[in-house]
């Protein structure tokens, strides 16, 4: 029979080849692997722990049910590997859009690290790289030469403040010898005692670099200088100083970029951004802006005059030091140790060139406010900061200045205050169950408000136990910092009410007409919002009332 022979030739063997088995058992392994980092990942990063289990395995399953359906191999294969890689990129992607992804690279790096028997735990802090005024790289000295002290004392002295992104560096004498401080979001931080030696040995390579005078100890110098940490360059503003206790450098790095924000950058919320854009539809009046010292005033003030239209608005600012340059605005500096009389008479001067728009960023002169009260009645539009604690104390504070209520608040159109609050880690916040009694203080209802976010207070753990640095915040529990805002439209009953003589809480109580929360109820948002926490909103709010614009 043909058919019996035909079967009698065939060889015997297997049906399913066993090589192709390999390459799905390769993405079983990477795709478990894959499931497990995600799932503690989310946890760490505040995602969503359930949603996102769902998501990955439900990719991965699909894949292998396809490639077990799929009757081509290599199509089957190519479906698994592409639901695989969805599932992988899914998740970096919902990680990035949350708090970003920078800290990835090195955790893969401590991942392969892992794999070594004798792998270190310890990290290795890179090299900061100095460039000179001229931009030219600096070096390192060779061991023994004159420089080279001071070449690693800098290394001390910078490599931790620039990797958390400090905005200030100061090595000051101190009982101890020499004291490191630094500042990150508005917050000091000690960077250690070095000694003296090491400490002189450090401003005299810095000076040396920035083209100071090395002999020079007394008189306050400044210079410039470039590092380039972390594959990122820092312009470092440097001055030096000296006195009976020693001689001092401070560095402010990235000076230039510290305001750049833009209105809606701020941290405003929509109700209020979109009354400051309304009142700079007015074209005449009064808008005070106001913040405590060190509160984010001079970001504030660039925000709002950046915000009208430079190249169809004749602006000009009175600035007794421009932090800035600001694109197509005149900027009128006043000349370092300008008098109270010298302010006025560059606010008269400015006045008389007719602008559209004026801004002065402090007042030391009260003729200065009576100034520009007649400046705004010939249909101008005026900003003048305040450093004040609320928007209610700036408009205290300006009716002082102008010493007549009728002339004051017939001009002011409107009053802005804010702070800046740090804002918590997202990576390595911790929340609390908050206590109701606590809550009822701050004004907030317990049972709307069940969890609250804080700085962690413990170290953060691996899989073997070992503390590990958080790659986010680099161990500073916080990361950056945001505004908390108050507004205040100075309508007709409001005008009218502090004209009659009505104090603060009277004021007060007709404002909160205007449904628009006042600067504590916006920080409160925030701690609700899991942003911020009780501690850091206490600590910006405990800063005392500095009175006038000094």
């Amino acid at each position: 029979m043909p058919e019996l022979t035909l079967m009698a030739a065939l060889d015997v063997g297997f049906f399913i080849s066993p090589w192709k088995l390999i390459p799905p058992v390769i993405l079983l392994l990477a795709f478990a692997r894959l499931a497990t980092w995600a799932d503690k990942d989310s946890q760490t990063a505040h995602l969503p722990r359930v949603p996102v289990n769902l998501g990955v395995m439900g990719l991965g399953a699909l894949g292998f049910l396809l490639f077990f359906i799929i009757p081509n191999f290599v199509l089957a294969t190519v479906a698994l590997v592409v639901l695989v890689l969805a599932a992988a990129g899914g998740y970096v992607g919902l990680r990035a859009s949350q708090i970003g992804t920078k800290d990835l690279s090195k955790q893969f790096t401590h991942w392969l690290e892992s794999f070594k028997k004798e792998a270190s735990v310890k990290e290795v802090t890179s090299e900061v790289q100095v460039l000179n005024n001229k931009g030219k790289l600096i070096a390192a000295p060779e061991d023994g030469e004159l420089m080279r002290a001071g070449y690693d004392a800098v290394q001390e002295l910078l490599v931790d403040p620039l990797k958390k992104n400090a905005e200030t560096i100061q090595l000051a004498p101190s009982q101890d010898g020499y004291k490191l401080t630094y500042v990150v979001d508005g917050f000091p931080y000690s960077g250690g005692t070095p000694d003296k030696n090491a400490a002189q040995a450090a401003i005299d390579f810095v000076k040396t670099h920035a083209g100071l005078d090395l002999d020079e100890k007394r008189k306050p110098q400044k210079g410039k200088l470039k590092a380039m940490t972390g594959g990122k360059k820092k312009e470092l503003d440097v001055a030096t100083a000296g006195s009976s206790a020693g001689e001092a450098v401070q560095m402010l790095i990235d000076f230039k970029t510290r305001h750049k924000l833009r209105l809606e950058e701020l941290g405003l919320t929509e109700l209020q951004e979109d009354a400051i854009r309304s009142s700079m539809g007015i074209k005449e009046g009064i808008v005070l802006l106001a913040a405590p010292k060190g509160q984010g005033l001079t970001s504030m003030c660039y925000a709002v005059i950046r915000a009208h239209d430079a190249f169809l608005t004749h602006i000009h600012t009175i600035e007794r030091t421009a932090d800035q340059d600001l694109e197509g605005i005149t900027q009128n500096r006043l000349p370092p140790g300008a008098t109270p009389a010298d302010e006025l008479k560059q606010v008269s001067w400015v006045c008389s060139q007719e602008p559209e728009v004026v801004m002065l960023t402090s007042i030391e002169e009260p003729a200065s406010a009576k100034e520009l009260v007649k400046f705004a009645a010939t249909g101008r539009k005026v900003y003048v900061a305040v450093r004040a604690d609320s928007a209610l104390e700036a408009v205290t504070t300006w009716r002082k200045w102008v010493g007549d209520d009728n002339k004051a608040m017939r001009s002011l159109i409107m009053a802005v205050s804010g702070r800046l609050v740090r804002k918590l880690c997202v990576q390595c916040k911790v929340s609390i169950s908050p206590d109701p009694e606590q809550l009822r203080k701050m004004n907030m209802d317990p049972q709307k408000v069940t969890q609250i976010f804080q700085e962690r207070t413990e170290p953060m753990l691996d899989q073997k136990g070992n503390p590990v640095a958080c790659e986010i915040c680099q161990e500073l529990r916080f990361k950056g910092r945001m505004g908390v805002f108050e507004v205040i439209i100075v309508d007709d009953e409001v005008r009218e009410a502090a004209i009659a003589g009505a104090g603060s809480s009277q004021l007060r109580t007709i404002i909160r007409k205007q449904r628009i929360p006042f600067l504590q109820e916006s920080a409160l948002e925030l701690i609700q919002n899991g942003e911020t926490s009780v501690k850091e909103v206490q600590r910006v709010f405990a800063t005392k009332p500095t009175g006038g614009g000094k």
